[in-house]
């Protein structure tokens, strides 16, 4: 690979803690010396990076968003602008997305390597890892794969950095978001006539769908224990939940509030009965979502198994929907680690049936809980529902932007229509 002259800075949520001093991280002040940046200015900007981190540890799939983008940001800003976040302007930013849409050779690895290693209990750099990746396909010459990024990746690395600086602002780290001078079209991709623009979805296949679905059903079915994961999944995915939102969530007031059953709702509209979730989420935001009728079931099977008095919730039923052993319900963190162990009991299915590629495929996206809430409104849109009304569900803004993120259902006919041509 070629030489690389930037340092990967933060580990896994696990060990960023650890990162406070550096004991088990000494790579990481060696850096700092090489630079020619004062290392005290340097070290104020990797600390408060860090709180900034921290603050979404327990939420893996946000974390290594997060983590990925500030990362690249500060080995962009420190080893080729040669600024702090302090100096960081409209013009640095300007030359950072343009740096995101056409990175150096050297900055870019040809597969994902974690950024840390073991060895000999400390936590050491991994030579291979680079801020950019491009993901191979299986026996491609290197020469035939070259790096791209897509509107929706520019895009997802925008919201980051804007919510980084206004942590920064709030922090009175910075004085102003250094992104609010930028133009419109800087932060665009600009089209290339040789490069695939059309967005891939991160979501199951239907056939992955349903193959999680059976194996979670089986390993229930076998042991109780497995109750959970199931009814976990199945919400996420048929209600388009964030992981966040089936966890307690800290109001802006400073208060708690946690789902609980008497967040199912019984509603009646021409005189049909109907079920609705409300659902508190980010920004002190609610809405409301339908249950699909083949969802019932699931809801209460998980209320059985917990010894619930009623088939469905009743009003005012304010025991946690996902209780804990200790009495209170899940945390974020442990809803991430029963959609992981979902994943892996189909992986392991896979396995022992010898499909060992379609296992790698589904282990790969182990900690992507939002799998779960994109596999469940691209499929929904697909089978006909008004994407107005899945974009509300989903808490979006617009139905324009629904489409463009997660679903593109004409795409998906055209390519099913496609594939019918006659030779």
């Amino acid at each position: 690979m070629p030489s690389f002259s930037g340092h990967p800075l933060f580990d896994t949520a696990e060990n960023l803690e650890d990162q406070g001093d550096f004991h088990r991280h000494p790579s990481i002040p060696e850096f700092f010396e090489s630079l020619s940046i004062p290392s005290e200015l340097l070290r104020a900007d990797y600390e408060i990076t860090r709180k900034f981190l921290l603050k979404y540890s327990d939420v893996q799939g946000t974390f290594v968003r997060f983590r990925s983008e500030v990362q690249r940001f500060l080995n962009y800003l420190w080893v080729t602008s040669k600024r702090t976040l302090v100096q960081t302007d409209s013009d640095v930013m300007t030359a950072y997305f343009k740096t995101l849409t056409m990175p150096p050779k050297s900055w870019i690895s040809r597969g994902i390597y974690s950024a840390f290693q073991d060895r000999q209990g400390l936590r050491l750099p991994n030579a291979q890892w680079r801020p950019f990746a491009i993901r191979t396909t299986k026996g491609a010459a290197e020469d035939t794969v070259s790096y791209a990024i897509t509107q929706a990746s520019l895009n997802a690395s925008k919201t980051a950095l804007q919510t980084f600086f206004k942590y920064l602002l709030i922090q009175d780290y910075v004085q102003k978001n250094p992104m609010i001078g930028m133009r419109k079209r800087d932060q665009k991709v600009q089209t290339i006539n040789d490069v695939d623009t059309e967005t891939d979805v991160r979501r199951l296949s239907d056939m992955q769908w349903a193959y999680l679905l059976e194996s979670l059903m089986l390993a229930a079915d076998e042991n109780r224990k497995y109750e959970r994961h199931l009814f976990v999944v199945v919400t996420m995915k048929s209600l388009f939940l964030r992981v966040s939102e089936l966890a307690p969530r800290q109001r802006q007031n400073g208060s708690t509030r946690t789902p609980v059953f008497g967040d199912f709702k019984r509603k009646f509209v021409q005189g049909e009965e109907y079920w609705a979730y409300y659902v508190f989420s980010k920004g002190d935001k609610d809405r409301t979502i339908t249950l699909p009728d083949e969802y019932l079931p699931y809801l209460q099977r998980w209320r059985e198994h917990l010894g619930c008095l009623t088939a469905m919730p009743v009003q005012g039923d304010n025991h946690p929907i996902l209780p804990s052993a200790k009495g209170g319900a899940l945390s974020k963190r442990q809803i991430q680690r029963v959609y992981e162990q979902a994943i892996m009991l189909a992986v392991d299915r896979l396995d022992t049936e010898g499909r060992s590629e379609e296992a790698r495929q589904l282990e790969s996206i182990r900690t992507e809980t939002h799998y779960l809430r994109h596999t469940g409104a691209s499929q929904a849109i697909e089978a006909g529902a008004d994407i107005r009304h899945i974009s509300e569900e989903l808490g979006h803004a617009s139905a324009a932007f629904t489409e463009s993120v997660y679903v593109n259902s004409d795409q998906a006919m055209r390519r099913f229509a496609g594939r019918k041509r006659r030779v």
